[in-house]
């Protein structure tokens, strides 16, 4: 297959006159690149922008440091075991009887002692329903 060349003004003359006048009386058209150009904030929108990577940045490095130090929240099996049990004072009890009923064998003047100190008791009487802190010993 033959391909030819038709010249425009062979084929209607009035046609190339106007694509001619056309041409110059349409300017050109540039095509712009809105990559090349910066993007120029504000110093509100600077202000926001860094607010944003500071805060993403900092979310990040707290969950990564959760994640390494195993934290967990309401775990039973994490939890630490008190040094203390929480007991109510039976009508009668005094401080040596509950003193006596824990360590029968040692020295009860020290475990009367911190069971003072540890529930801040201005003295050493106790009343029936009282809920007392006392000390677990090894």
């Amino acid at each position: 297959m033959t391909t030819y060349a038709v010249k425009a003004a062979a084929i209607n003359p009035s046609l190339v006159k106007k694509s001619i006048n056309l041409r110059e009386k349409t300017p050109e058209i540039r095509y712009v690149s809105h990559s090349s150009q910066a993007v120029r904030l504000t110093p509100r929108g600077r202000f926001i922008t860094r607010l944003a990577v500071i805060t993403s940045l900092s979310i990040l490095l707290l969950s990564g440091f959760a994640a390494m130090t195993g934290a967990t929240a309401g775990s039973a099996e994490t939890a630490i075991p008190t040094p203390y049990i929480k007991v109510s004072v039976k009508p009668g009890e005094t401080l040596w009887s509950i003193a006596d009923s824990i360590d029968s064998n040692g020295d009860r003047r020290s475990l009367v002692a911190d069971i003072v100190e540890i529930n801040n008791l201005k003295s050493p009487e106790l009343q029936a329903g009282q809920k007392i802190y006392i000390p677990t010993r090894p």
